[in-house]
Order: structure tokens, then sequence, then C-alpha cells
């Protein structure tokens, strides 16, 4: 977050003699989730997530087809977008109904947009429930477990998940879009990279950016499943998605133009 700091002569910017100055809390980041919660249309389409609610959200867990969290006050109004329709919404492990307002317990759903909102009164506890085959991935967000920026990823990380190797991958700094900790090829001349892991999962995909100025490709290969490819332009952010169904003991990453490449959020889905 950045200031500019127009004030009087005699005033100054703390820490800092400069007009403009950065500072870190949590502003940002409240704001973001603010807008979500204002605008859920903005959230992934083909992800289910709580969005936002009147009271503190206390545990929630996903799944395929399913949304179940508790929140600190029984009456509470609470915005969800899904990946899928519900065919049931129960609350204290009671059904309710769906309504065309929230002024009474109940729940509202655009089946265009797929935003659920939700106004529960009699209970904390919240089920969502529908049809879905696409469970919700694990992330792998090289945030956590922690591990200094230029540290090379030898054998297992985390822990009983993924086997890096003998140090092709590493730890990188946060990059142009990418604002936490990202993965990087140790070697920005390399062709391609590869983890295995510990036991066989779906490869989901991950987030990557291109810092470069020209166009990278990167394809995906695996023993057990078909290749899939994608183009990524200068300065893009992009989510890819593999769409595998199939388990891999395996993952290859080919890459063209890789000196600005850099990864992070590596989904995969247990079979």
């Amino acid at each position: 977050m950045t200031y500019f700091q127009g004030l009087p002569a005699g005033a100054h910017a703390p820490f800092s003699t400069q007009w403009w100055f950065t500072d870190e809390f949590a502003d940002g980041p409240r704001r973001m989730m603010d807008a979500f919660w204002a605008v859920p249309e903005w959230a992934p389409a083909d992800e289910s997530h709580l969005l936002g609610s009147l009271s503190v959200v206390t545990k929630i867990a996903y799944g395929a087809g399913s949304v179940t969290y508790s929140t600190f006050d029984a009456d509470s109004t609470d915005v969800l977008r899904l990946n899928f329709v519900p065919d049931a919404i129960r609350v204290g492990g009671r059904p309710i109904g769906r309504r065309t307002d929230l002024q009474q317990e109940g729940y509202t759903f655009d089946e265009a947009t797929r935003v659920l909102r939700i106004r529960h009164t009699n209970s904390r506890d919240v089920d969502v429930e529908g049809r879905s085959n696409q469970a919700p991935p694990s992330l792998i967000t090289f945030d956590d477990p922690h591990l200094a920026a230029g540290t090379l990823l030898v054998g297992q990380y985390p822990s009983g998940v993924v086997d890096w190797g003998r140090g092709g991958w590493q730890i990188g700094t946060p990059l142009g879009k990418l604002g936490t900790f990202t993965l990087a090829l140790s070697d920005s001349k390399a062709e391609y990279g590869e983890f295995s892991f510990y036991a066989p999962r779906i490869f989901a995909g991950f987030d990557i950016y291109n810092d470069g100025e020209t166009d990278a490709t990167v394809t995906v290969r695996s023993p057990e499943t078909q290749e899939v490819s994608w183009t990524v332009k200068p300065k893009e952010l992009r989510r890819l998605r593999t769409s595998w169904r199939e388990a891999s003991s395996k993952v290859i990453v080919a890459v063209t133009n890789a000196q600005g490449l850099r990864f992070d959020n590596l989904a995969y889905v247990h079979p």
C-alpha cells in the first residue's frame, strides 16, 4: 500500500524523508475481502467460497458439492459463491426455505452467478449440499512451511506430499502480480522441471506469472494422462487448471522463454 502525503512543508512521512511512503497494514487484504463480499461475482466461478458474513466464521469445510461452516453468532447473514447448485440448505440440521428476500430466515440463490445468500437466526451451524464431482483442491503455497527465498527444494516439501528431486526448483521471492513466496526453476534457462507426488495425486494446476517481455509457453505432462499446454503473455497472471481426472506419480513441466516465469499455489486433489 502506498500513500502520497501532501501536507505542509514541515510535515514528513514516517520513517522516511520522501513524500511517498509505503506501509504494510491489514487494510489491503481486508478491503479486498470486503470487495468480494460486495460483488461475489468477482470470485472464481469454478470454486466454492464463503465470501462474507455478519458474524465471525469459526470453522469451515469444503467438499465436492458441499460447504459446511459455523459462525460465532446464531443470527447472521452470509454470502457465498458456489461451483454447484444447492439441493438443500440446513441450519442446525433443519432445512430452511428459498425466499425472495432475507427479512426472515432462509436463502436466496442466483442460478446465473451461483451466488448464495443465507440468513440464519436459530443456529450457528450451516450445511449447504448439492451435486458436484469437483472436489476442492489442496494447495502448496510455498509460504508454509516457511523457507527462505533462494532455498533449493531437495527431497520432500511439504513432508509427505511432493518430492522435488535434487534442486531443480527453488523458493522464489514475491514478484510482479504474485505477492507471496513463489516457486521458480533453479536454472532460469532450463527447458523443463519435474516433481513427484509422495503418493499419487491428481495434479490440478497452479498459478503462473510471466514477468518477461515475450510470450512463454508451459506444457504439463504425466505418465498417467494427457499433456496440457498454455501460453502466458508478458506481465500476465493466470490460474492454470489441467482438468485431469487420473492420479499422477510424476509431473513434468516443460517451458519456453522461462526466464520470467514464477509459479504459486500448486493445486492437487486426493483421488
